[in-house]
């Protein structure tokens, strides 16, 4: 039986990687892709332990360690759902590849395209469907911050989605600022220019709006922020959401 240590490696790397997607996914963990990435890189480290014979029970003290450097504190919740995940689907995939086996831990394919192929749908096919879990839990999450606006303006009526950003904390003399995309009004007057650091533009137009209502409130003569290349309708102030916060 032909094996090639660069397609062990890249077998494992991707079970790995698929471990830690299902870890987070199973302990509602929210996980960049790039450290994911980066977590599972240091994960496969082992793969030397090829070279060694009767250590079988090596692969769980070196990734004790990294998991004690990655999670620290949480080592003893993340470490036992990853242990789990992996050799399941370390024993999953040895099962359906005609020759495969385990050795320390890592997982030995043949140099065959049948089983390659398998092996690669299958990891395929469970990858698309972490993330499109993950893509489906962080929409719910967004849209959990998403709140409806009815804004009235120069006798003009604007319905609207406003976000829940916890980080805008812009005060205009000394009221609450919510921020609002410039295109969703097309003209306006300006009352004031006030200049922020930490924007990506440094000038935000202040405006007054009529009355603005959210979260069955209805508030009068409201400063905002007139801002571009923002990703929402609108920013919302958390001391004007009431008992949201």
């Amino acid at each position: 039986m032909e094996v090639y240590i660069e397609l062990t490696y890249l077998v494992n790397f991707m079970l790995i990687l698929l471990a830690v997607e299902m870890m987070a996914i199973l302990l509602n963990k929210e996980l960049s892709y790039r450290i994911v990435l980066k977590h599972s890189f240091y994960l496969s480290s082992v793969i030397f332990l090829l070279y060694f014979d009767y250590y079988g029970w090596l692969i769980l003290f070196i990734w004790a360690i990294i998991f004690v450097f990655l999670y620290h504190k949480q080592v003893f919740l993340y470490y036992p759902v990853f242990i789990f995940v992996y050799f399941s689907l370390v024993y999953f995939c040895s099962s359906i590849i005609k020759d495969a086996f385990i050795y320390n831990g890592i997982l030995i394919t043949p140099i065959d395209a049948g089983a390659i192929g398998l092996l690669i749908v299958a990891m395929f096919t469970v990858l698309m469907q972490i993330l499109f879990i993950i893509y489906l839990k962080r929409k719910v999450r967004i849209n959990e911050y998403l709140y409806d606006l009815e804004i009235m303006y120069q006798n003009h009526k604007y319905l609207i989605k406003g976000f829940l950003d916890s980080g805008n904390e812009v005060y205009y003399q000394g009221f609450p600022l919510i921020l609002i995309n410039q295109e969703i009004i097309g003209k306006y007057q300006i009352i004031d220019v006030i200049n922020l650091d930490d924007l990506r533009n440094d000038e935000i137009e202040v405006i007054k709006l009529d009355y603005l209502l959210v979260n069955h409130q209805k508030l009068q003569d409201i400063y905002a922020g007139m801002i571009a290349n923002v990703q929402y309708d609108c920013l919302l102030n958390k001391v004007l959401m009431g008992g949201i916060l």
